[in-house]
């Protein structure tokens, strides 16, 4: 009997001594509305959520878990209730974005460690989260005509469009190091050309039959071409011309040029009208997301008792 009662006091012993040097596996970090929020809750949260938020401190991370924890409270005061088929139609969507079916979407999953279970039940969350993000945020943010002008104005110079020339040109090639006598007969055969147009000759034609550039097969069409696009010599003879009129030959480190100008486009800014719908969007999402931190932040969190357990 005795040695019966001294085993059995070891072993009360051995019980209470236990829990001494056991690792912590759960206790209470903060409670929402007296409801508590886990060590163990964390520890799962932050296995589910931190492939997308590498690097993120455990503070942060209990952070986020509160703020899942009121949006879920949120919705369930709120009575937001999201059926089955807004889930297989959002599951639809992801699949045809992603160019998956059904069994591609099962291995995914899987390597995630997710069921479809499990993963239709975080899709039904995100949906209500949503919905009750539209309902509290979208609807108190507007963007008025008179912000969408101010902001218009104050970056007006986002919205400038440079002068630019419609240009073609006839190119003989010449080297820089070329000789006296090459640059010679090159400016000869380029005079030539030059008094032939003056005559009535048809650039493009003439582009076509002596042009040595690539363009020349297009009648010597360079397209549109704006200040600083284009060698200093040709540039500064190109800027001096009228629409219609075609230089003399003017020599760069290219070769010999004779350019026209077919049409000419003075510096100018895009017009509200054709800006102001993307100007209004830009404003709206910058305005929706200042909005939604607020609420996150501040309304939320004051609608709700949260407390710290140290």
């Amino acid at each position: 009997m005795r040695s019966r009662l001294f085993l059995i006091g070891c072993a009360t012993l051995a019980l209470c001594a236990a829990p001494a040097s056991a690792t912590v596996v759960n206790k209470i970090l903060a409670t929402i509305d007296g409801e508590p929020v886990t060590l163990y809750e964390l520890d799962n949260f932050t296995a589910k959520v931190s492939r997308g938020q590498a690097g993120a401190s455990p503070d942060q991370m209990l952070d986020m878990l509160i703020t899942d924890r009121l949006l879920q409270k949120e919705v369930s005061d709120k009575g937001i209730v999201v059926r089955d088929e807004d889930i297989d139609q959002y599951i639809e969507s992801i699949k045809e974005r992603n160019h998956i079916n059904d069994e591609q979407l099962k291995q995914a999953l899987t390597a995630q460690g997710m069921t479809m279970e499990s993963y239709r039940k975080q899709v039904r969350e995100e949906i209500q989260k949503a919905q009750l993000i539209n309902r509290e945020i979208r609807g108190k943010v507007n963007v008025t005509p008179e912000e969408v002008e101010r902001y218009y104005q104050a970056h007006m110079t986002e919205y400038s469009t440079p002068e630019r020339m419609h240009l073609e040109h006839i190119l003989l090639r010449l080297s820089p190091d070329a000789s006296g006598a090459e640059v010679s007969a090159a400016m000869a055969k380029a005079d030539s050309i030059y008094r032939r147009l003056q005559d009535g000759a048809d650039f493009a034609e003439m582009a076509r039959q002596y042009s040595e550039d690539p363009a020349g097969k297009d009648g010597g069409d360079l397209g549109w071409m704006q200040p600083g696009e284009m060698l200093e010599p040709f540039e500064k003879a190109a800027t001096a011309l009228k629409p219609g009129e075609i230089s003399k030959p003017v020599r760069t480190s290219v070769g010999i040029h004779i350019i026209k100008l077919e049409e000419r486009e003075g510096a100018s800014h895009e017009a509200l009208d054709k800006l102001a719908a993307g100007i209004k969007e830009q404003l709206y999402n910058a305005a929706l997301e200042d909005r939604y931190q607020k609420w996150l932040t501040e309304e939320l969190r004051k609608s709700h008792v949260v407390e710290m357990v140290q």
